[in-house]
């Protein structure tokens, strides 16, 4: 049988053929997938999701290798860093990782674990509390929990502490906190159940062994107390604190020789103890306000102990407390003989002696504080009184000068400074520092009223104006500026302004009369004659006795003519204030005008006699 010939197109294709498939084998044999295999981010997403345990160390090396620059893969480097103990780099890269996805819980929580083994609480609280948003994973409660309880909080520490013991009931340091944060809400109770959870796992717990001892100790139950102590102090012999807290007890139970031999496992002198104690009381009674019980219980002190200074200053402020002044300060100088450096001293001693009005020994106590503390801006302020007070104003001012030194902000330094300037006659310097004063507090109204009357003592009319501006902006019902500015655009003669003021004083209380008789006396000066009038009515209307508005009125129908409503005006005005002296002036005058002008007429008059009449003709 004879083969077919081959066409060559048939050929050609079926050559071709046979290449794509060899060609699809070898690139299924690199791993090129054709599109179809997942991203590789996400592919290692989806291996970290399979894993119960989170990230593990099998997973960190396939993981960086598929997404080295994404945040899991920056997560992986981070887990790999943290075990070779590298916590800083560790931490970069976990930072890394959250920058890239803040949604990943363990990227979160590693980050505060870190923070926290760092001391970082603040750094470490703020990541915990983002992973727990997610996540219930103990490691994070425990967390929370240790930084709760070094604030000494309570709630949120009992949440966060029951969570992690759920999933940890051996872990006996959270176990204490819980117990520790039942004390500090006032739940012994609950607090004792949880001491003992530790004491029946660990007998030597010391700190167990303590809370519960000190919980026994405020029920009551001190020979409960003393068995819980003892047993922390078996624990740990050296721990004087546990010594310390027996002595108190025995004390309490009234057992000297045990509680001496506590004191002395405390590293304590008895007697020393016995004078620690009577200062404790002494200080409970000066804070009581029992100053009598105090004075007793220091003098003890210092009888035991004759150069205890603390005592001594006790018994001085106990002295002084009482109003024992001169006690006080037989108290106060006897420390000073044995230590004369105690700025704090010397500057009592100089309030002392000043309330007793002896000046030159307070100047010198305040002096003495100086000396051994120049900061102390207290006693120069009181120098600088003391010299104020004599006259010396020169001296006062210097003081000043040296607090401003220390203390250039502040406005009333610069104020009382000024006023001082001002009473040695130094215009110029006073109102430099009232404008320092003013920079420094823009809304005392104290500092500009005293600059505004200084400017206006000085004729410095347009800066008094400004001044007073200012302080009607901040308190536009200031009665007394309102007046002060009142004349002194009278002074300038800035009548436009002084009726813009006088309006707005209307503006501000319309049924105030005196306000409408102000604006009214200004419309009369200007000759607006019908302003006035309807101004002087208005306070007459609102105060039918007002006597000015009532005199001023009529004085402005004399001036129209209108000499019949003058008159009845000035009668009115006469009637409510009879010591008002002008309105009865007028009414005198309204009377002799008429009988004058009468006079006056008939004066002019010429008397023409009468022609006789002649009789007509017939």
């Amino acid at each position: 049988m004879t083969k077919e010939k081959t066409s060559f197109p048939a050929a050609l294709l079926k050559t071709s053929l046979g290449l794509i498939a060899i060609a699809v084998f070898f690139l299924l044999l690199c791993g090129f997938d054709w599109g179809f295999r997942k991203e590789p981010c996400q592919e290692a997403a989806q291996m970290l999701a399979n894993s119960s345990q989170g990230m593990t160390e099998p997973l960190v090396g396939p993981i960086i290798t598929l997404c080295p620059e994404g945040a899991i893969g920056h997560l992986a480097k981070g887990f790999q860093l943290e075990r070779k103990r590298d916590v800083s780099q560790a931490i970069e890269e976990y930072q890394k990782a959250a920058n890239l996805d803040s949604t990943m819980e363990q990227v979160h929580g590693s980050l505060g674990l870190l923070h926290l083994e760092q001391g970082s609480d603040v750094s470490a609280a703020a990541e915990l509390t983002k992973a727990l948003n997610d996540s219930r994973d103990p490691r994070y409660h425990r967390g929370l929990a240790k930084i709760l309880n070094k604030e000494g909080e309570t709630a949120l520490l009992i949440y966060h502490a029951e969570e992690a013991v759920k999933e940890n009931p051996n872990d006996l340091e959270v176990i204490n906190w819980l117990a520790d944060a039942y004390v500090r809400n006032g739940d012994l109770d609950k607090a004792a159940i949880e001491y003992e959870k530790v004491i029946a796992r660990d007998s030597n717990n010391e700190h167990a062994r303590c809370g519960l001892g000190s919980i026994h100790e405020k029920s009551g139950r001190i020979d409960d107390a003393i068995r819980e102590y003892n047993a922390a102090a078996l624990a740990n012999p050296s721990d004087k604190s546990i010594h310390k807290q027996l002595a108190d007890l025995y004390r309490q139970k009234g057992d000297k020789l045990l509680a001496e031999k506590e004191m002395e496992l405390a590293g304590i002198n008895p007697r020393e103890a016995d004078i620690a104690s009577l200062m404790q009381k002494g200080n409970e009674l000066l804070l009581a306000r029992n100053y009598d019980k105090a004075v007793e219980t220091y003098e003890i002190v210092v009888k035991m102990q004759p150069n205890r200074l603390d005592a001594m200053e006790k018994l001085g402020d106990a002295h002084m407390a009482a109003g024992r002044d001169d006690d006080a300060i037989k108290a106060y100088s006897q420390v000073i003989i044995l230590n004369p450096s105690i700025p704090s001293l010397h500057y009592t001693l100089g309030i002392l002696f000043e309330r007793k009005g002896l000046l030159d020994k307070a100047e010198a106590e305040y002096k003495m504080s100086l000396q051994y503390d120049s900061k102390n801006g207290d006693p120069r302020r009181r120098l600088a009184d003391i010299y104020t007070l004599r006259g010396n104003f020169t001296q006062s001012i210097s003081e000043y000068n040296e607090l401003i030194k220390l203390r250039g902000d502040n406005p009333i330094l610069h104020f009382r400074l000024a006023r001082l300037y001002d009473k040695n006659k130094d215009s110029r310097k006073a109102i430099d520092e009232y404008l320092e004063a003013v920079r420094l507090s823009p809304d005392n109204l104290e500092i500009r009223k005293e600059l505004a009357a200084l400017y206006a003592r000085k004729g410095l009319h347009a800066e008094a104006e400004r001044q007073y501006q200012e302080i009607l902006r901040l308190d536009r019902n200031d009665q007394g500026i309102r007046n002060a500015l009142l004349s002194n655009y009278v002074k300038q003669k800035k009548y436009d302004g002084l009726i813009a003021l006088l309006k707005e004083a209307v503006d501000i209380n319309p049924n105030d009369s005196n306000s409408h008789y102000k604006l009214g006396i200004v419309y009369d000066f200007k000759k607006e004659y019908e302003l006035a009038a309807a101004e002087y009515q208005k306070a007459i209307d609102l105060n039918p006795d007002h006597a000015k508005s009532l005199n001023a009125l009529g004085k402005l129908k004399i001036k129209t003519g209108e000499l019949k409503k003058a008159k009845t005006l000035l009668e009115a005005a006469r009637m409510a204030d009879p010591n008002f002296t002008e309105p009865r002036e007028l009414l005198s005058n309204i009377r002799e005008e008429p009988n004058a002008t009468k006079q006056r007429k008939s004066s002019r008059k010429v008397k023409v006699p009468k022609r006789k009449s002649t009789p007509k003709k017939k």
